[in-house]
C-alpha cells in the first residue's frame, strides 16, 4: 500500500480512536498493523490542543461539584427557613441531574458519573436534613428516608448498569437495617 493511502487510513483510525467509535485496543492493533509495527498507538495520536468544548465541560463539572459545597453551606451554616432550604436543594439536585443527562447524551462518562454522584449526594443530604428538621426526634422517619435513598440508588444502579451504585445502595440498606435492629 502506498504512503498516501496509509496516511489516510491511519488518520481515519485515529479519528475512530478519538471519538470512541472503536475500542482503543482495536485502534491500536490497526495502527500497528498499518504501520507494520513501526509506530504504536501512543505515537500516532497527536497531543490534543486546547478545546473550547472541553473547557466548557470542565466548567460545568466544577459548577456541579461546587453545588455539593453550597449544599453543605445552605444546610449547616445558614439560618434559612426549611422552605427555602428545600427549594435551593431541589434546584441543586435538578441542576446535577440535568448535567448528568447532558453528559450521558454527549458520551462523556467521567463527567456523567461525577454529576450523577454529586446529585445523589445532594439529594441524600437534603432529604435527611428535611426529615430531621420536620420530624424532630422521630427516628422512624429518618430511617425510612435513608432506606428510600438506598432503594433509589439500587434502582438507578440496575437501570443504568452501574455496579458501584447498586453495591452502595445494598450496602447502605444492610448497614441501616443492621444498625436499626441489632444495635
Amino acid at each position: 500500500m502506498d504512503d498516501a493511502r496509509k496516511n489516510i487510513v491511519l488518520r481515519e483510525i485515529k479519528y475512530w480512536k478519538e471519538h470512541r467509535l472503536l475500542p482503543e485496543q482495536y485502534c491500536d492493533f490497526l495502527i500497528t498493523l498499518y504501520t507494520e509495527g513501526s509506530e504504536t498507538g501512543q505515537e500516532v495520536t497527536e497531543k490534543k490542543s486546547f478545546s473550547l468544548k472541553d473547557f466548557i465541560f470542565q466548567l460545568i463539572n466544577i459548577l456541579i461539584i461546587s453545588l455539593l459545597i453550597l449544599t453543605f453551606i445552605v444546610i449547616y451554616f445558614t439560618e434559612l427557613s426549611i422552605d427555602l432550604q428545600i427549594g435551593l436543594i431541589t434546584v441543586f439536585v435538578g441542576m446535577c441531574f440535568s448535567g448528568a443527562v447532558f453528559f450521558y447524551k454527549k458520551n462523556h462518562s467521567v463527567f456523567f458519573h461525577i454529576a450523577l454522584i454529586t446529585g445523589i449526594l445532594i439529594l441524600f443530604l437534603g432529604s435527611v436534613n428535611t426529615i430531621s428538621t420536620i420530624f424532630l426526634g422521630a427516628q422512624i422517619g429518618l430511617i425510612l428516608m435513608i432506606l428510600l435513598n438506598c432503594l433509589f440508588w439500587v434502582f438507578l444502579g440496575f437501570r443504568l448498569k452501574l455496579k458501584y451504585l447498586t453495591i452502595s445502595g445494598i450496602a447502605g440498606a444492610l448497614l441501616l437495617i443492621t444498625y436499626t435492629f441489632i444495635l
